[in-house]
């Protein structure tokens, strides 16, 4: 994914390069919106799944990463007039200004970069098996017999289906960017094994005779990967 962002940052260096900036302050300004790019990244996905006021969430999270973007150019400039790039100093361009056009330039590199990541994962291995240390020792584990990550805050257990209870100080987080697609959040507490799931509600799932909640948070994205309907509001 390295070589996508930088063709990102060649990309919009045209867009500045079209607006009247030299190449080169074409690609500095593109690379000052690149932080802006990466908050959206991860903090957009969870503001889509939250269940209440889901268009507050979005909204809000979209609102502060225009603000980055245009602090970032506005910074970005004020090293442009000052003569720390060479090259002729520019005012502030009147597209900046515009919301709407920024928002256009974050979506046609996230929308792909989206993509492009679904697609990768879809031709990758699965994982076979993962490991971890519990209690002092290097355990290995075949994925698909694990159930469930549990926290508790203080730590973290892997449940498997032939009842071994694995205690690990990895945090939840870790183990869901860690473990592959079969892998689903659905409370703070738990991610599950989504191939072991027996029964699924939008309030809760069975996995091997356990129940376990499903928070509002997650609703939105348990209710799509397992084709629930969505009660009407």
């Amino acid at each position: 994914m390295i070589g996508y962002w930088c063709v990102v940052v060649l990309m919009l260096a045209s867009v500045m390069a079209s607006c009247g900036y030299e190449f080169r302050q074409g690609v500095f300004l593109s690379t000052t919106m690149l932080p802006g790019m990466f908050c959206a990244k991860l903090s957009l996905p969870g503001a889509l799944r939250a269940s209440n006021r889901r268009a507050v969430a979005v909204a809000g999270v979209a609102g502060g990463i225009l603000v980055i973007e245009w602090l970032a150019l506005l910074l970005a400039h004020r090293y442009i007039w000052s003569g720390w790039l060479p090259g002729d100093g520019m005012v502030f361009h009147v597209l900046f200004y515009n919301p709407v056009f920024i928002g256009l330039l974050l979506a046609a590199v996230l929308i792909p970069e989206r993509l492009l990541d679904r697609w990768i994962k879809a031709r990758l291995p699965r994982m076979e098996t993962v490991s971890f240390i519990s209690e002092r020792r290097k355990v290995t584990l075949p994925v698909g017999e694990l159930l469930y990550v549990e926290s508790n805050d203080t730590e973290v257990f892997l449940h498997t289906a032939d009842g071994g209870l694995y205690p690990t100080r990895t945090r939840i987080s870790q183990w869901e960017r860690l473990l592959d697609d079969r892998f689903i959040r659905i409370h703070r507490a738990w991610l599950v094994n989504a191939e072991r799931v027996s029964r699924v509600t939008m309030t809760d799932v069975t996995i091997e005779r356990v129940t376990l909640e499903v928070s509002r948070k997650y609703r939105n994205a348990v209710a799509e990967r397992f084709g629930l309907h969505k009660p009407a509001r």
